[in-house]
């Protein structure tokens, strides 16, 4: 979609409890960084690309950037007064970040905002595997 070359593996976390300190992919630490974003939003209104400035974590190893579902949906829902679950959006692409600042005010087209997107290199999915106790097996001896 975007003229910028590839950047980032996105993974969109659904987990409440986890946040990911360490990379799922290379399990190096992750560091906090604000990226805009861009965010394909289905709406009453019809569709519409929102530009956020969104908190995440990323690992500048593998350059994974990971996304809190839950903290990404309060923000769109806030700016939009409804509620939104996943099949309403989908985030797509990072964008450069004078374009986002010139986003704010109103004073960008999309032929604009598509010149300044980079995609996605892939799309990851995590599973979390909880940690639980198991009786050891006793040895007779």
């Amino acid at each position: 979609m975007g003229t910028l070359p590839p950047r980032y593996s996105f993974v969109l976390n659904p987990h409440v409890r986890e946040r990911f300190t360490k990379c799922p992919s290379c399990d190096a630490s992750t560091r906090i960084r604000k990226l805009p974003l861009v965010v394909h939003l289905e709406h009453l209104d019809g569709p519409r690309l929102v530009l956020l400035n969104k908190t995440c974590r990323l690992c500048l190893i593998c350059e994974t950037l990971i996304v809190d579902r839950v903290e990404l949906e309060h923000v769109i829902a806030a700016g939009l007064s409804a509620t939104v679950k996943p099949p309403d959006y989908v985030v797509l692409v990072t964008i450069d970040r004078r374009t986002w600042r010139r986003g704010l005010g109103g004073n960008v087209a999309l032929p604009d905002i598509r010149e300044h997107m980079a995609d996605f290199k892939k799309y990851l999915k995590v599973d979390v595997v909880s940690a639980h106790w198991e009786r050891a097996s006793r040895t007779a001896g």
